[in-house]
């Protein structure tokens, strides 16, 4: 079975000439068509769709063309196609060599599979149904903890409040709890009670993140937990440790695998409908 990558086959234009990353504020040439002709070689006109062939050919990816891309990249890869076309004329000799023909069936093969890839359509639907299916799986992100804090200088006064809310649980804990913040605590969150809302605990200190970590939910640190910040006294309010990465940012990640999952069904087809024998040992 061949390994199926999370990545597409077809590899953008943009990859090239450092592009990418720039080409979403650039504009693209106006008036090309597939017939214009872009320059010529010993009198031959040369079009876009010359060009056109020759990029994609070059990136695997059939939807390349000089019409989309922006306007001050167009010369690069006329004047790269006409290169090519120039040297040409002295290395043609090579296609005539067993060496260069066993190369055109691998480029062929791998503009094929290119075409096939582009082929296979994905609704977002299965994309959805495959998320929903594999989210323990695959897509388990780090476990948010919702948590309140109050963050004094001295560890004296931090074991004091604690000693405060010994014996407290529920609704009673948490407004004492926020009531104390307000009055002692030196952190930002003070005047929200010292409520952090939902975090990831390596977000924090290592000391606080490991703390909050062995608490349960609703209860507070019986001792004060020093950071280079002071002594902080932690309230665990809740935990939520089936987090996971939103659909809408994995999706398109999701419709590539599926893609090339189907794209390898296929191949597994035609291996299955072909004789193939080997004389030497071979690795599966």
């Amino acid at each position: 079975m061949k390994k199926i990558l999370l990545t597409t086959i077809a590899a953008s234009a943009f990859a090239f000439m450092g592009m990418q990353g720039h080409a979403h504020n650039m504009s693209p040439m106006k008036g090309l068509k597939d017939t214009t002709v872009v320059a010529s070689l010993n009198g031959k006109k040369i079009t876009v769709a010359d060009v056109n062939a020759y990029m994609q050919g070059m990136t695997k990816d059939f939807r390349i063309r000089l019409q989309d891309l922006p306007a001050q990249h167009v010369s690069d890869f006329v004047k790269k196609y006409v290169d090519t076309l120039k040297y040409y004329q002295k290395a043609k000799e090579i296609t005539k060599t067993p060496q260069y023909k066993a190369l055109m069936k691998k480029i062929a093969v791998d503009l094929w599979m290119s075409k096939e890839y582009n082929k296979i359509k994905v609704s977002p639907e299965e994309a959805k149904a495959f998320y929903e299916k594999n989210k323990d799986l695959y897509f388990k992100a780090s476990p948010k903890i919702k948590a309140r804090h109050i963050i004094v200088k001295d560890k004296k006064l931090a074991q004091k409040i604690i000693n405060e809310l010994k014996g407290l649980h529920g609704k009673a804990l948490e407004q004492k709890f926020a009531q104390l913040a307000k009055k002692y605590s030196i952190g930002p969150s003070k005047i929200d009670g010292g409520e952090l809302g939902w975090f990831e605990p390596k977000q924090m200190v290592a000391p606080f993140a490991k703390a909050v970590e062995q608490l349960k939910v609703g209860q507070i640190t019986t001792q004060p937990v020093k950071s280079r910040f002071g002594y902080h006294v932690i309230l665990l309010e809740d935990k939520n440790s089936k987090n996971y990465i939103p659909f809408q940012k994995v999706k398109a990640q999701i419709i590539a695998y599926l893609k090339n999952k189907k794209l390898d069904d296929m191949l597994t087809q035609i291996d299955k409908t072909t004789k193939v024998k080997y004389f030497i040992p071979i690795k599966k």
